[in-house]
């Protein structure tokens, strides 16, 4: 994945990029790795940065299967937020070592991104305890469709449209009208305008259709709300993720 040379987040002064990823290892700060058009994506953190060899050292998935589709991919993004700022860059993995263990090993990157606005980094909604978005209006068939949310952020959510009922919506429509029902939260009322709509590929080979949406005057209430749910999810991971469940 390029970066534009012209993009004001570029940060490509090596001393920069070694201290941001540095602080991503000490802060163990949680990234997600996904290769794009993809679905495949995992939660993982860096396990050990080595400046001389220019490499970074992540943990793996649990699943071989993921394992072997991130190795294979050409790039993989890197996506986590780092005192509040999201910083993103991207590489082909490599298998690797780490305390006697399967690693996956990235190359230091010669540039990344550092946005300074933490709703852009989105967060995995497991399917073990999914979330839904309700969509009424009449650009749909019978007025109103269930949606399973694929990840979210502070900033908006990607709906899994499995029935296609989205893929003639244009880009910037719209819907006033849509429920949040978020796992162990109260509904919420929001409105959602489409950003883009992406066609993917699944592990089983099976194309998927995603529509990413943006909140549309969201009220501060109900903003709360979904971070509150995202920090939720985040702790989730954290517990998994050093043995604490």
């Amino acid at each position: 994945m390029a970066f534009q040379e012209d993009d004001p987040c570029l940060v490509s002064q090596p001393l920069e990029i070694s201290s941001i990823v540095q602080g991503l290892l000490n802060q163990r700060v949680l990234v997600r790795l996904d290769i794009p058009g993809k679905t495949v994506s995992i939660i993982s953190t860096l396990l050990d940065v080595d400046p001389k060899t220019n490499t970074m050292i992540l943990d793996n998935a649990s699943e071989d299967q993921i394992n072997t589709q991130l190795l294979r991919a050409p790039a993989v993004r890197l996506q986590g937020t780092l005192d509040r700022v999201m910083i993103e860059f991207s590489g082909p993995l490599s298998p690797a070592m780490h305390g006697g263990k399967p690693a996956l090993s990235m190359a230091w990157p010669a540039q990344l991104r550092r946005i300074q606005r933490r709703e852009f980094f989105r967060v995995d909604i497991p399917a073990s305890n999914p979330a839904y978005c309700l969509i009424e209006s009449d650009a749909l068939p019978s007025g109103s469709a269930r949606f399973r949310i694929a990840d979210i952020s502070a900033g908006g959510l990607q709906l899994v449209d499995h029935d296609q009922l989205l893929v003639d919506i244009p880009v910037g429509t719209i819907f006033e009208e849509c429920t949040l029902e978020l796992p162990d939260a109260d509904e919420l009322d929001v409105g959602l305008r489409v950003l883009r709509s992406t066609h993917l590929t699944q592990d089983n080979g099976k194309p998927q259709h995603q529509v990413a949406c943006r909140y549309f005057n969201l009220p501060d209430s109900r903003q709360i709300t979904i971070q509150q749910y995202i920090g939720t999810l985040e702790r989730a991971v954290l517990a998994r993720r050093w043995g604490m469940e």
